[in-house]
């Protein structure tokens, strides 16, 4: 947890929200939830089901110390569901259990190790049931084939045939703080402190199951880690069990959870698998492929038909197809409702297509620039007749650029010869110095403002005002804070006026709150582009009309209308930024642990206003997305080369472009230096050796295969 704060900062004046109509509704408060204290504060603890699935008949404890309170779905004070994106799910299991770990009831108490000790006692009944997986949501694309939509007779009549599937699952790093609350309803009103990132979906939320007016809840949404450890939904869950908490006992109730909880139910991204198959000439032109796509869901998870459109629209990345077969589903399962990280849901995809191209290399001999290029209209700035249509500025430009700076050519072709001899070579390893390296190679975009979502249509806003005193104010979730930093100066360049006087306001009355979580859209690229638009608007106001002037922007139907939600095709989000990534590594052959030595990568983004704080920010997602690459090891790498290609357009989203390329050049460095096919992530301590002990028969399988039939 964060360091304490002194025992003055730690209390909490009690809060209630008598008439938040007219005062602030949700307002941000500078502390971690976990430093927070209330008079007469207990605290709480989720009792979880032990098994997968089955029918809950019982959960009792009897005897409960004076003080001490049980909650569970029969004795909820109010409507026990919530709703989120059309998904409605139970607060307390009443009946069937959908997964191990579901929450069956809510212990709260004055002694957090009396809770630990009551809640070893707890009797739980649960009657044998099996789980009925279901398609959650689904998406079917073709193109080419004739009007059987049948593409399946151009891999029969190929000179290469590349089949691989794909297997992708990072899980975030452990957080200082995990999710919890500290809630406490008093006088009929509610008063929350939580790291929510989606204010307006849990105050609906808290409403609708215990009957209080919206008026009476005040959210006080406290610092947290990083967005994307906290899962949308699953933080109102928690704050609805808790506030049951606080309703029965009569008192504030704080919990938090512990790593593993948070790392099982809110940072569980859950597992994509991807299976390509791909056809090529003898020349390296792709005649076909055929994409599978499985995302397993969990339980349940609100945004599924949103992850499987993003991951559709990525599977094909910058790559052109004449005929192309996408196949697409969410599955659910009896493993916990998985998260979603609203920037990185399409990774998998990135993660498949760039291996796949790193194994048609590694099967036809081509290098990874030539097959890239030959296939690419994005590269070659040709247009296209791909489905997906993307606006991406000087893509070629940021290819060449790390081709040269990595001279990954001769690498490639170097590792590819010293990699056929890489599994004899550590066999005899007599200690004289051999390590057998690989370089990886990928390219990859972030794209913001999805045009396809069906969620929040129209929902993304900017609302400024230049006040009497000359302060310009921003009314609109904080940003991170090198982008508070742009758009301070984008607001002074425009308006004229001194750095200081531009200002940022988060706090929200009720009717003003915005309906999309806090990263639904790229703050940068969407946010950013609204509130030039807003500058823009004043500043053609101020010396006609008397001050305070007000003005919002939101996005447009016709940006919108770019996009046919119904065909799928078009252009499908509002700007892309770019990244070409290469590495290399070796293998170290007495630990099996891999050793990056440099990670070379170039990016277009629009106009940099700011290069050293962009660099930073890079190379902070390297180190994460390093760290999440092998369970239990945190890999590091010896040099980082960034390059900007600049432009003077709209600046670009940049956080996500790491997790999306970086994770696939490793992978297919790993693939060349052991001579096998690495096609899994994250890796254990163990897996460089069962890939090098598998790797020597697979080659030979291989090598039997193509002398009795050739290329398929």
């Amino acid at each position: 947890m964060p360091d304490k704060k002194n025992e003055a900062s730690e209390k909490v004046k009690k809060k209630t929200a008598k008439k938040p109509s007219s005062k602030i509704h949700a307002q941000n408060v500078k502390n971690f939830y976990s430093d927070l204290k209330l008079d007469g504060m207990i605290f709480a603890k989720i009792i979880r089901s032990p098994k997968k699935s089955g029918i809950l008949k019982n959960i009792e404890a009897k005897n409960l110390p004076e003080g001490y309170f049980l909650i569970t779905a029969k004795n909820f004070p109010g409507k026990n569901s919530i709703e989120t994106l059309g998904t409605t799910c139970e607060i307390f299991c009443s009946e069937k259990i959908l997964y191990e770990g579901q929450s069956l009831a809510i212990l709260a108490g004055p002694e957090k190790k009396v809770l630990d000790e009551i809640a070893s006692s707890i009797k739980i009944e649960i009657e044998s049931a099996s789980f009925e997986k279901k398609v959650l949501s689904q998406k079917h694309v073709v193109v080419g084939g004739g009007r059987e939509k049948n593409i399946s007779k151009y891999f029969s009549r190929a000179a290469f045939t590349v089949r691989n599937k794909w297997i992708y699952r990072l899980n975030s790093t452990p957080q200082n703080e995990t999710d919890g609350a500290l809630c406490h309803f008093e006088n009929g009103s509610l008063t929350i402190f939580t790291p929510t990132h989606w204010p307006h979906h849990l105050t609906q939320t808290l409403g609708s199951a215990f009957g209080i007016d919206e008026e009476k809840i005040l959210i006080n949404k406290t610092l947290s880690s990083m967005p994307n450890t906290n899962s949308l939904w699953g933080n109102t869950l928690l704050v609805c069990q808790i506030c049951a908490a606080s309703i029965v006992a009569g008192k504030a109730v704080k919990l938090t959870l512990s790593q593993s909880e948070h790392a099982r139910f809110f940072a569980n991204p859950g597992e994509v698998a991807i299976t390509h198959r791909t056809a090529l000439t003898k020349e390296g032109t792709i005649k076909a492929a055929s994409i599978d796509i499985d995302f397993d869901a969990g339980a349940y998870n609100p945004f599924a038909q949103e992850i499987i459109d993003r991951l559709t629209i990525a599977s094909t990345s910058i790559y052109h197809f004449d005929r192309l077969e996408i196949t697409a589903q969410a599955i659910s399962s009896p493993n916990p409702p998985t998260s979603v990280n609203l920037e990185t849901m399409d990774s998998a995809s990135f993660f498949a297509i760039e291996n796949q191209m790193q194994k048609i290399c590694s099967e036809t001999g081509f290098s990874p620039d030539e097959i890239r290029m030959s296939n690419s209209t994005v590269l070659k700035n040709e247009k296209t007749k791909m489905p997906f249509v993307l606006k991406i500025e000087r893509a070629g430009d940021v290819f060449e650029a790390v081709l040269r700076q990595s001279d990954m050519r001769r690498k490639f072709a170097t590792c590819k010869i010293n990699s056929e001899f890489g599994y004899e070579k550590i066999a005899s390893y007599k200690g004289h110095g051999i390590f057998p390296r690989g370089t990886g190679f990928a390219c990859a975009y972030d794209a913001s403002g999805y045009y396809g979502t069906s969620i929040f249509e129209y929902g993304q806003k900017m609302q400024t005002t230049l006040q009497k005193d000359g302060t310009f104010m921003i009314h609109a979730h904080t940003p991170s804070a090198p982008v508070l930093e742009i758009w301070k100066t984008i607001a002074a360049e425009i308006l004229q006026i001194e750095l200081k006087m531009v200002k940022m306001n988060s706090d929200f009355k009720l009717k003003d709150e915005p309906l999309t979580p806090e990263n639904f859209y790229s703050n940068l690229a969407i946010m950013t582009g609204l509130l030039r638009k807003c500058c823009q608007g004043i500043q053609a106001k101020r010396f006609r009309t008397p001050l305070p002037i007000t003005v919002s922007k939101s996005i447009t139907k016709a940006q919108i209308s770019q996009w046919n939600k119904i065909k799928f095709r078009g252009i499908p989000f509002s700007s892309t930024s770019f990244v070409t990534l290469a590495l290399d590594l070796k293998i170290d052959p007495c630990t099996f642990l891999p050793k990056i030595k440099n990670i070379w990568l170039a990016v277009s983004a629009g106009k940099i206003l700011a290069v050293k704080e962009a660099e930073t920010k890079i190379k902070f997602s390297i180190q994460k997305t390093l760290a999440e690459l092998m369970e239990g090891e945190r890999l590091e790498a010896e040099k980082i080369s960034i390059a900007f290609i600049n432009s003077e357009t709209e600046s670009k989203q940049i956080g996500a472009l790491i997790k999306k390329a970086l994770p696939a050049a490793f992978s297919a460095a790993i693939s060349q230096a052991l001579n096998c096919n690495e096609n899994f992530l994250p890796l254990k301590s163990n897996s460089l050796f069962t890939l090098l002990s598998q790797a020597k028969p697979a080659e030979k399988s291989e090598k039997e295969e193509n002398k009795k039939g050739g290329p398929q």
